[in-house]
């Protein structure tokens, strides 16, 4: 490892030993600083996504955001902008979470990752921690508004074929 005075001067040294191949034998030669946009990078895009994923979705559970509020001091701190703030419910997606999973994904597929195999993992991991999270919520006994089109019984509850439509965006097709 070699220091330099400035990161002007290491950029330099590192552009003429890539350009010369003056270093034989060297595997690599690169800056240890990591110029890259912090918004550009694959894991930072995926620690946002999963420190949100929860607010996101307790937009969709009042009852138990509004529980979790009263009963626990806050986890997510926005640091961008003026200052650290509590991360609060202007925050939490409102575009429906089909289309925050759809937008997430989407964002870590396009960010750069320094691991060649990492791209595919991250996204899957954020798919299985949304999908853990979201079965929690579920698992706290608060039922989830929406629409159901459908087959009903005499009694006219839904049994059957039928369509619902949840408030955050999930939709189940199947049999009731």
């Amino acid at each position: 490892r070699v220091r330099f005075p400035t990161h002007a001067a290491a950029e330099e040294a590192v552009e003429a030993a890539a350009a010369a191949g003056a270093l034989p034998g060297a595997i690599a030669v690169f800056l240890f600083y990591n110029g890259r946009p912090y918004l550009a990078r694959g894991w930072t895009t995926f620690e946002s996504a999963v420190s949100t994923e929860a607010l996101a979705r307790l937009a969709y559970f009042p009852g138990l955001g509004k529980l979790l509020e009263e009963r626990l001091t806050p986890k997510v701190v926005e640091i961008d902008g003026a200052g650290p703030r509590v991360a609060e419910m202007e925050d939490r997606a409102d575009e429906g979470m089909g289309p925050r999973n759809k937008r997430v994904i989407a964002a870590i597929e396009a960010a750069s990752f320094t691991g060649k195999g990492d791209k595919p993992v991250v996204v899957q991991l954020y798919r299985d921690y949304a999908t853990k999270v979201n079965n929690a919520m579920v698992a706290s006994g608060e039922a989830q508004e929406g629409e159901y089109e459908g087959e009903r019984n005499a009694a006219g509850e839904r049994e059957g074929r039928g369509v619902y439509r949840y408030a955050d965006g999930d939709v189940y097709d199947g049999e009731f």
